[in-house]
């Protein structure tokens, strides 16, 4: 979400639950996919199953639905955190498999998955089941690549770095305290084999990677250490092998931390860029635009002047006699007292919420709601100033939750006052219709809503971004900004970074800047603070092409709606399209268009 800066239960125990469910032993039989090793007789079974309906001969559509089942089963056991993420509590206790003997049989288990859904005809499917299709078929070309072209694995040190899979547990509401603490157990007890498995796996990686991941490692040992033990005590019974699992792991990650800075420092001498064929790759498949680096390049430099120019025209109607860089500054000073931040934003959250009512925006569910709260003393270290936390897609629960870390009380009246410079009035205001409502909050409970297994989990970053955008410029489109001029330009100051961001990031993995050419640009070009450009710059690093979803997501939301507005022409209106949007999950752009227009065709 913006504010970084810088599940049911699985296909195969739904399977197991298939008599429960009101199917017979015998269709559930039938709805597995080793229905064919079974020796029963084959003609007398034949004859037994043709009984049966849907049982023999199934449909291609029937085939990819529980094709992508078995798939979407496979992705969680091998990415358990991620189920944990989602709601899916079946794989609490493991952390994913990081030796490269594991990872062999990944990339092996891909490609037969891969086989499979192109063995189904795309012309005998369904347009939603050719989109679950495109959208399979794409995921493990992607991973495939960064598994055996990019190797990841031997690139990314923070990728044995463990924090988010346990941290999950720890926060967690899904069940008490003591239920949790043996899955808890388990997956600290691994953290010291995936830190072992780094050692092995890491060649070359870029410097500033190695560098991240030394200090990651460092600041995730209060977690272990602290955090671990203050969860220890809700769950008595297990807090001696709890405080045991958490001061082994820490010692684990002191330890890699150790290797990494004496033995791996010294040797990392990779390239922070992907290059442009990867890149270009990572256009086409990660997210399906026709677009190639040199194009998305010129796009990016086109909205950045547009975005500038427009920036100009908005201070010279504020003050004709200060550039926007000078009135940025003058916004900075106005900002709530460091006693009432946390109440400043959850006031405007609830304010957007009521504008959405109030406007038709968009339909909202029973019973959901955003919650503020203080950042846990853990995640402190993992953002600037907090993040937003949103409902899982396979949970009942509807809440999401603004964490926003608190102003350190040691702080200085002048210290306190540069870190409150960043929460001016008019930031907040496009804050909280970007992450709340209409914003990330309220995709993922329309994603809680989607039938389709798939589309409850899938978010491609070019609409989940390109959608916190779209829900920036909605909120000035339709009044919500109390200061009108003053937070359009701090809006526009924003979109100008996102601009920024394309620029950037092409440039940066294509090879025509440096790093500090990229930090330079930030401070020179879009106002940020030297030392905040540099973990602005880590992440084009670390993640290359995610940045340019929120500029290119939204330019292309916005053609979508004008097309759409002008199909249904009297029909139109703001929330029968943007519930029609979110309905069909978060899709790479050109799936969403395909569904979007499908009732034109």
């Amino acid at each position: 979400g913006l504010i970084l800066w810088g599940d049911e239960h699985s296909t195969r125990h739904q399977t197991r639950l298939g008599v429960r469910r009101g199917r017979s032993t015998l269709a559930a039989i039938c709805n597995t996919d080793r229905m064919r090793t079974l020796d029963l007789g084959r003609w007398a079974l034949i004859g037994l199953l043709a009984t049966v309906p849907g049982c023999l001969g199934p449909s291609a559509d029937e085939r990819l639905d529980r094709l992508v089942r078995l798939y979407v089963d496979y992705f969680w056991e091998i990415h358990p955190e991620t189920a944990t993420s989602q709601g899916i509590h079946l794989f609490d206790h493991a952390l994913a498999p990081t030796s490269q003997q594991d990872l062999q049989a990944q990339a092996e288990r891909l490609r037969q998955f891969q086989v499979r859904f192109q063995d189904i005809s795309p012309s005998s499917l369904s347009i939603d089941q050719r989109v679950d299709q495109t959208l399979i078929l794409s995921e493990i070309d992607v991973r495939l690549a960064e598994m055996e072209e990019l190797e990841l694995w031997r690139r990314d040190p923070l990728r044995y770095v463990p924090f988010q899979a346990l941290q999950s547990l720890v926060v967690s509401r899904h069940a008490p305290p003591l239920s949790r603490a043996p899955q808890l157990l388990s997956r600290l007890q691994e953290v010291p084999r995936v830190v072992e498995d780094g050692k092995k796996n890491l060649d070359n990686p870029p410097r500033l990677l190695t560098q991240m991941a030394i200090r990651t490692a460092r600041s995730v040992l209060p977690f272990y250490r602290d955090s671990i033990a203050a969860f220890a005590r809700r769950a008595p019974s297990y807090q001696d092998q709890l405080n045991e699992a958490g001061l082994g792991a820490a010692e684990a990650l002191s330890d890699y931390a150790a290797f990494l800075e004496s033995e791996l420092l010294p040797r990392s001498q990779g390239e922070l860029a992907v290059g442009r064929e990867m890149y270009d790759f990572y256009l086409r498949r990660r997210h399906l635009l026709d677009l190639d680096a040199d194009q998305l390049l010129e796009l990016g430099q086109q909205a950045f002047d547009e975005t500038l120019a427009q920036l100009r025209q908005v201070a010279s109607q504020i003050d004709p006699d200060k550039t926007w860089q000078e009135i940025t500054q003058d916004l900075r000073r106005l900002h709530p007292p460091r006693s009432r931040l946390l109440d400043a934003y959850c006031s405007e959250i609830q304010r957007s919420r009521g504008h959405v009512r109030e406007h038709y925006l968009v339909s909202l569910p029973l019973r959901e709601q955003v919650r503020c709260l203080d950042t846990p003393p853990s995640q402190r270290a993992f953002s600037p100033f907090g993040t937003f936390r949103r409902p899982a897609p396979f949970e009942d629960e509807k809440t999401g939750y603004l964490l926003l870390h608190p102003i350190d009380p040691s702080l200085s009246d002048e210290e306190a006052e540069e870190v409150l410079r960043h929460h001016d009035y008019t930031w907040i205001s496009v804050i909280a219709p970007h992450e709340a409502y209409p914003g990330h909050h309220v995709q993922a409970l329309k994603a809680q809503q989607n039938p389709r297994l798939l589309r409850k989990i899938y978010s491609s970053p070019v609409f989940s971004e390109g959608w916190g955008l779209y829900c920036e410029e909605l909120a000035y489109e339709t009044g919500f900004f109390r200061d009108p001029l003053p937070t359009r330009l701090t809006q526009l100051r924003l979109r100008l970074w996102r601009a920024a961001r394309v620029i950037l990031d092409v440039k940066l993995h294509t090879g025509q800047i440096s790093y500090e050419d990229a930090r330079r640009f930030l401070v020179e070009q879009v106002l940020f603070e030297e030392e905040a450009s540099a973990g602005e710059v880590n992440i084009y690093v670390q993640r290359p092409t995610y940045v340019i979803s929120y500029l290119v997501g939204f330019q292309e939301l916005m053609k979508m709606r004008r097309e759409y507005r002008q199909r249904k022409g009297e029909r139109f209106s703001l929330r029968e399209f943007h519930d029609r949007l979110l309905s069909q999950g978060s899709l790479p752009i050109p799936l969403a268009r395909q569904l979007l227009f499908r009732e034109f065709d």
